[in-house]
């Protein structure tokens, strides 16, 4: 009897710790990981220049870089830019690199590029849908065809893009934030439609 007993009360315990456990996860796990890429984010940035001094790289870059912001804006014409970057192209693998990082970040600065979520089918005649990003509305020239980044869900940074026909493909009366959202939770959180459209 009272071996039942304590093994009731052992269990019980066990349970209400592995609740409290799960309740903690759930709570602390957002706040946790968000902490976790900043320091990585901020060691990585700190490496660059070592320094030996925590947060001395970051500060030096961060100087540096507003140095040479305004070098660029005040001493270093438009035209002198230019042909320094034509001149990097034309240097083997390292013009490709230099190219497809200066594409990335001209892409980042257009403020449309993930501002328009849409619906669109992975596969001619298929029932299923999916949700991506107009990133590209003329892809192609001669092509009635529509450029969609879809991410995978859980990671924001790949995913595939589709060449789609513009008749078939439908912008969601939703913000990019709230789609993204829906994505990388795996559909495990509900899209809200857009104040901003409804307001219209």
């Amino acid at each position: 009897m009272f071996i039942s007993a304590l093994s009731r009360y052992i269990r019980l315990a066990l349970n209400t710790l592995v609740i409290y456990f799960l309740r903690g996860v759930f709570f602390f796990l957002p706040a946790l990981a968000t902490i976790y890429v900043i320091s990585i984010t901020l060691s990585w940035l700190d490496n660059i220049l070592p320094t030996g001094f925590p947060g001395l790289g970051i500060l030096l870059l961060f100087l540096g870089l507003t140095v040479l912001g305004y070098i660029s804006t005040h001493w270093i014409g438009p035209t002198l830019l230019s042909t320094l970057e034509d001149r990097i192209r034309k240097i083997p693998f390292v013009g490709f690199f230099y190219s497809s990082v200066r594409e990335l970040v001209n892409t980042s600065r257009r403020s449309y590029r993930f501002d328009y979520p849409v619906l669109f089918r992975p596969e001619p005649n298929s029932s299923v849908y999916q949700i991506g990003f107009l990133t590209n509305e003329h892809p192609i020239p001669g092509y009635d065809l529509v450029a969609v980044f879809a991410p995978f869900a859980f990671s924001a940074l790949t995913g595939r893009v589709f060449l789609v026909p513009r008749s078939e493909i439908i912008l969601l009366n939703m913000r990019g934030t709230e789609a993204l959202k829906l994505i990388l939770s795996g559909g495990f959180v509900t899209g809200q439609s857009s104040a901003k459209d409804g307001d219209s």
